[in-house]
């Protein structure tokens, strides 16, 4: 296996990764990893692009995920459709509002179900 270097790390969507793989198939042959996260993308990346950044720029709105990217994309790939669902995702150190997570639910809900 090769050396690689890591030049920048941020968070992507499922939608970028599937991309992303795509177009390295069609440049060389994948590698086992590769080939396992693309098929996994392709089943579970349900929402456009377009979505996805709109439901980003929702979630962005919300206070306790202003500063947390990660935590965006997180909620962002798995979509939650109940509370219990989005609570899940909030780290036991974070204190966050029954209201801010109620606006999580409303921008991801809506997504989900048309799936």
């Amino acid at each position: 296996m090769g050396e690689g270097k890591i030049i920048e790390m941020k968070p992507v969507s499922l939608y970028e990764v599937k991309d992303i793989l795509k177009e390295r198939k069609s440049e060389k042959e994948l590698t086992y990893e590769q080939d396992v996260t693309l098929k996994f993308v392709e089943k579970f990346a349900k929402i456009t692009e377009k979505q996805t950044n709109d439901l980003l720029k929702g979630l962005d709105e919300i206070e306790f995920l202003k500063e947390d990217a990660n935590l965006k994309y997180q909620i962002a790939a798995a979509l939650p459709t109940k509370l219990e669902q989005v609570r899940l995702f909030v780290p036991k150190d974070v204190e966050v509002s029954d209201e801010d997570l109620t606006k999580v639910l409303e921008l991801t809900k809506t997504l989900g179900e048309k799936l």
